[in-house]
């Protein structure tokens, strides 16, 4: 196992000038920008791929992630959505988001939609979950996998696109 979090103390931050705001809310940040805190789990399929793990003193025990939070920016469009990786599902994320913000088109979704290490089952069903949502334009990345984006690109056709650095949304 090899250990990839923050190798930096808070406190070292803090004295460098760094301020932190801790919120497992869904909170607005700006006018017409919104971070959704800890998104509830809410679907029975979504399980993630349970392989993440946390530091707790001399060992590592599961980490279900709840800090994974996604971004939520109202345009003239309808609303923008950047993922951060859907640990807690694209659906229970999407659903969730739906839920505080009321009845508002897609304009996109970008980002990881955590669907390449997922079982077959699961994929499939968030999948069909995921059309019912009538996204405009469905940008995914890192975390999502080749196996998910071949079908995401057969089930989105012209409105699904990949979603790498440096790619323009509008």
């Amino acid at each position: 196992m090899h250990y990839i979090g923050v190798p930096y103390p808070r406190p070292l931050l803090e004295a460098k000038g760094a301020t932190f705001k801790f919120s497992a809310e869904f909170h607005q940040i700006e006018p017409g920008l919104w971070l959704t805190g800890e998104v509830p789990r809410r679907t029975d399929y979504e399980l993630g791929d349970g392989k993440q793990m946390i530091k707790s003193g001399e060992g590592y025990v599961k980490d279900d992630l709840l800090d994974d939070q996604s971004v939520v920016v109202e345009t003239e469009k309808g609303l923008f959505i950047i993922l951060g990786c859907c640990h807690s599902g694209i659906i229970n994320t999407l659903s969730y988001i739906m839920e505080k913000m009321g009845p508002h088109p897609i304009h996109a979704v970008i980002g990881g939609t955590h669907l390449g290490p997922v079982s077959d089952e699961q994929r499939g069903k968030s999948i069909d979950a995921l059309k019912a949502f009538d996204i405009e334009r469905l940008g995914v990345s890192h975390c999502t996998g080749q196996k998910t984006a071949i079908r995401l690109a057969a089930e989105f056709g012209e409105r699904f696109f990949f979603c790498n650095v440096g790619t323009v949304v509008e």
